[in-house]
């Protein structure tokens, strides 16, 4: 069995189901992406949200903002204060729930993710990522499927690269730290290969 996932272009938001290829039910709802597995290699990993072929802000979305200054969009890895943003993406809500998500330029190889703090404090030590597609569960053992927990950055600047124990064929990622300090804020980017 795999695991079936994809993008709601309505919500922005990515979905998983625990159906098997065989009993997904083809939908005329053209607002729904379904993926299907690929087995490829990513040899040669690169930014996905701001590298060679970066995604538009509005390919950035969070769970909240505490203000426009601090908008998703500002997310991007190495961004830098001014006088329109922190340089950074904060939550509004301070709890567990929150993340900061990506649809990529199309399907992708995900093989981690790199996270900077916010340029003027240091916030998320720890986070998860998810993923949209994944033909096995990359987050734990399998019969358990508990989220895999990688350590976040402990200063400002420094970027914090987690390798996932292996790749993942996604749409679109997310980052959910689930500690921090004060207050969720971050920047990242999510390493990987298009597949187009």
């Amino acid at each position: 069995m795999c695991n079936i996932c994809g993008y709601d272009k309505l919500s922005k938001t990515c979905f998983i189901s625990d159906d098997s290829e065989d009993e997904i039910i083809p939908t005329s709802d053209n607002t729904k992406l379904v993926l299907n597995p690929a087995e490829y290699i990513c040899a040669n990993a690169e930014y996905l949200v701001n590298g060679r072929n970066p995604v538009t802000d509005a390919q950035l979305s969070a769970s909240s903002v505490y203000a426009p200054h601090y908008e998703a969009n500002w997310a991007r890895l190495n961004t830098t204060p001014s006088l329109t943003t922190v340089g950074a993406w904060a939550a509004a809500i301070i709890d567990a729930n929150q993340y900061i998500q990506v649809q990529f330029n199309g399907l992708s190889l995900v093989t981690g993710v790199a996270l900077q703090g916010r340029p003027i404090n240091t916030d998320p030590s720890i986070f998860t990522v998810g993923c949209c597609y994944q033909r096995q569960p990359f987050f734990g053992p399998t019969d358990t499927k508990t989220d895999k927990v990688f350590d976040g950055n402990t200063d400002q600047d420094t970027v914090v690269t987690s390798i996932l124990p292996s790749q993942v064929t996604a749409l679109c990622a997310r980052v959910n730290p689930v500690a921090y300090v004060t207050h969720i804020s971050l920047r990242f980017d999510i390493l990987g290969c298009p597949l187009n």
